[in-house]
C-alpha cells in the first residue's frame, strides 16, 4: 500500500527500494517454499521485517498468508508497465517465475475439480459454518479464499506477457495460462448479491470487518471493471454491506489505511461523490493535526498517507482497462462534484504516458500527453471529442481516441465549448 501512488503519482524511482527487498525475499524465501511447502519456487507469508523473515509468524490465523510473495510482485510489475523499462523486466521476470512455480505445486485439486490454494485465509476476517452433526463453528481457514485467486490471475497474465515480450519460456507461459482455465471464477454471493470473499457462500462473523480483500480485483487489480456489469454491482454491494455493519464512517473505530481502501474502491467504482466523501472521512477522521494517519488508538501508520495519496489520483485519472501493456487511459474518472475547476500536472498513466490536464465545471478543457518512449495512446473521450493542436494523425473508435505517439513528443488536446 505504501507503493501505491509511486507510479501514478511520478515517483518511480521511489520503487528501487522495494525491488532490492523484494528480490532479497524471493532468495529466501526458497527455501520456506521447499522446507515449508514441498515447493518449488519461493514464497513468503504475511509478517516481514529486514533480516529476511518468509516463514508464518505471530500466528497460524494471522500470520499465515503464503501468497503474499506472488502479492509482492505486483507492484514490480506495475513498475515496468508504468516505465516500460525492458531491462528492469529482464531484472523481475526470475522473481516472477518463481512465485509462479511456487503457486504451480501449491494449488491443489479442489472436490469440484477446479484447482484451490489450501490451506487459505482471507486476511484477518473468519466466517461461519456448519459441521455434520449441525454444530456452528468460526474459522478462519478453508481453502480457495476469493483474494488468492485474484492475486495468481494477475501473477499468471502478468508473467505470460512478460514472457512474450521477451521471447522466452514460451512452453512455461502456455503452462500458466492452462493453469489459469482449471482455476475458479469470481463468485457473486447468492445470500447478498457480493463478491464471495470465500470458496463458499459462508456467512461473515463481521460483516463490516475493516478488510475488503475480495475486492483487490476491483483495486489494485483489475479484473473487476465496468466490462462486467455484474461483478462491478456486486462490487458496489461488497461495499455497501461492510458500510452498513461498520457505522457510518468506514470502521467505526477510524483505521486510516481501511478508509485509504474505500477511496480507492469507489474511484474505480467511477463514484466521484463517494470517493470525494471517503477523501473527507480520510482527513477528519483518520488523520493527525500533523496529517500523519491514524490507527486506533491514535497509532501512527503512513499506509493510510500513502493510500490516501493513490486514491485522489485515481479519482484524476486511470489506466487499468484493457489488457497488459495495451491499457486505455480514462481522464477524471471520478470527479467529486465539489471539484468543479482544477488541474493536474505530471500525472502517470501506464505506458510512461506523462498527462497535464485542466477541468472546468467538471469536464476536461484541454489535456497534454507526453510519451517517454514511442508509445501507442489509448485514451476514452466523451461525446465532445477532443481536437489535437499540433499535426497528428488519429482514430476514434467506440468512444477511445487512439494514435502513435513518437518519444518524447508532447500532444495537447483540446474540448471544443459547448
Amino acid at each position: 500500500m505504501n507503493y501505491w501512488p509511486a507510479e501514478n503519482c511520478n515517483c518511480s524511482k521511489a520503487v528501487a527500494p522495494l525491488t532490492h527487498f523484494v528480490k532479497m525475499m524471493s532468495s529466501l524465501g526458497a527455501q520456506t517454499a521447499r522446507e515449508v511447502f514441498g515447493a518449488d519456487g519461493w514464497t513468503m507469508n504475511h509478517t516481514t521485517d529486514v533480516f529476511g523473515r518468509t516463514g508464518i509468524h505471530d500466528s497460524v490465523d494471522c500470520g499465515f498468508f503464503p501468497i503474499a510473495g506472488s502479492w509482492m510482485c505486483l507492484p514490480l510489475w506495475e513498475h515496468y508497465e508504468f516505465t516500460g523499462d525492458r531491462d528492469y523486466l529482464s531484472e523481475i521476470y526470475p522473481i516472477l517465475e518463481g512465485s509462479c512455480r511456487f503457486i504451480l505445486d501449491y494449488l491443489t485439486e479442489a472436490p469440484e475439480g477446479y484447482l484451490t490454494t489450501c490451506p487459505s485465509n482471507s486476511p484477518e476476517n473468519s466466517f461461519y459454518y456448519t459441521e455434520p452433526d449441525g454444530e456452528r463453528k468460526r474459522s478462519m481457514l478453508t481453502h480457495g479464499a476469493t483474494i488468492d485467486f485474484e492475486i495468481i490471475n494477475a501473477l499468471f497474465t502478468r508473467t505470460m506477457v512478460a514472457c512474450e515480450i521477451l521471447g522466452k519460456d514460451m512452453a512455461f507461459a502456455q503452462k500458466l495460462a492452462d493453469t489459469l482455465h482449471r482455476l475458479p471464477p469470481l463468485r457473486v454471493s447468492d445470500r447478498y448479491g457480493i463478491i464471495c470473499e470465500w470458496n463458499q457462500d459462508y456467512e461473515e462473523t463481521e460483516p463490516g470487518h475493516r478488510h475488503i480483500s475480495q475486492l483487490v480485483g476491483l483495486y489494485p487489480l483489475d479484473q473487476i471493471n465496468e466490462s462486467d456489469t455484474a461483478l462491478f454491482e456486486a462490487a458496489q454491494k461488497t461495499i455497501e454491506r461492510r458500510i452498513s455493519n461498520g457505522g457510518d464512517s468506514f470502521g467505526s473505530n477510524h483505521v486510516g489505511w481501511s478508509q485509504a481502501w474505500m477511496v480507492n474502491f469507489y474511484a474505480r467504482l467511477k463514484n466521484g461523490e463517494e470517493a470525494g466523501i471517503n477523501i473527507r472521512r480520510l482527513l477528519v477522521n483518520c488523520t493527525s493535526d500533523n496529517l500523519f494517519d491514524i490507527h486506533p488508538p491514535q497509532i501512527f501508520q503512513i499506509d493510510g498517507n500513502f493510500g490516501g495519496t493513490a486514491g485522489i489520483a485515481e479519482m484524476l485519472l486511470q489506466s487499468h482497462l484493457g489488457k497488459p501493456c495495451e491499457r486505455v487511459v480514462d481522464l477524471l474518472p471520478a470527479l467529486p462534484p465539489t471539484w468543479k475547476n482544477g488541474y493536474i500536472n505530471g500525472i502517470k498513466a501506464r505506458g510512461n504516458l506523462t498527462f497535464d490536464m485542466a477541468w472546468e465545471q467538471g469536464s476536461l478543457t484541454k489535456f497534454s500527453v507526453t510519451a517517454e518512449t514511442a508509445q501507442a495512446l489509448r485514451v476514452k473521450v466523451a461525446d465532445m471529442q477532443p481536437v489535437p493542436m499540433e499535426d497528428i494523425a488519429y482514430t476514434v473508435k467506440d468512444g477511445v481516441l487512439v494514435c502513435d505517439l513518437p518519444a518524447g513528443k508532447t500532444v495537447t488536446w483540446v474540448y471544443p465549448k459547448a
